[in-house]
């Protein structure tokens, strides 16, 4: 895991959104997606961006509209008004606007849910691009969390209860050992068209330890 005080680039997007603490340092960049805007409002938070299309937020309330209007009058700079017509999503954008700013830790906010399940999938391939452009990503929602693991050990402290799941991004992950876990394997192989690695528990008085040699891996946590 990271360390907390590295800076990070927040994105609030527009799936599923339980209003919950966002740790906002200083040194953060914070992104709201289209009307992930209506999110950053619910908590206080006026974002250091504002990145979309805006077909979302237009849908969602004629209000988040009209102060996302305001705002591009008075600060421009604040507005990234994106093509309907684009390959990449709001979200990705927004990662893509973190990267060039050279942040290495992003933390993303609903990117889950909401009425789009192809979006809740092209956001957790975001997380696979933050990882191949060399930083760490974090999809986050109410009570878990979402993360990229490739070639390399991820390691959970002790005191985590709840739900870990395991499941293979690639075609075949090799070498997978999940240590301080109710379920325990070593130098297993997992497959994308099985999922062996639903559902493990975390045990309070161990630190989890999950490793993938060659491949990788989407984790699932619920706390």
């Amino acid at each position: 895991m990271t360390s907390a005080s590295e800076p990070k680039c927040i994105i609030i997007s527009a799936g599923t959104f339980v209003p919950m603490q966002i740790p906002i340092n200083d040194g953060d960049f914070v992104i709201a997606c289209d009307a992930g805007f209506m999110y950053a409002q619910q908590l206080g938070i006026l974002p250091d961006l504002i990145v979309g299309d805006f077909d979302s937020a237009s849908e969602a309330d004629p209000v988040i509209m009209r102060s996302i209007s305001e705002i591009a009058e008075h600060d421009p700079d604040r507005i990234m008004k994106l093509n309907v017509k684009k390959d990449d999503t709001d979200t990705m954008m927004a990662v893509k606007v973190g990267l060039s700013k050279g942040y290495k830790k992003f933390y993303l906010y609903g990117a889950l849910g909401g009425k789009r399940i192809d979006h809740s999938l092209a956001n957790i391939q975001t997380l696979l691009f933050i990882k191949h452009n060399g930083a760490k990503g974090y999809i986050f929602s109410e009570n878990g969390m979402l993360m990229i693991a490739e070639n390399e050990t991820i390691k959970f402290n002790r005191g985590n209860t709840g739900y870990i799941s395991v499941f293979a991004l690639s075609q075949k992950a090799v070498g997978v050992t999940l240590k301080g876990l109710m379920y325990s394997i070593e130098n297993s192989e997992l497959t994308y068209d099985f999922p062996l690695g639903v559902s493990n528990e975390f045990i309070i008085d161990e630190e989890a330890e999950i490793t993938v040699e060659d491949g990788t891996l989407l984790i699932s946590c619920e706390f």
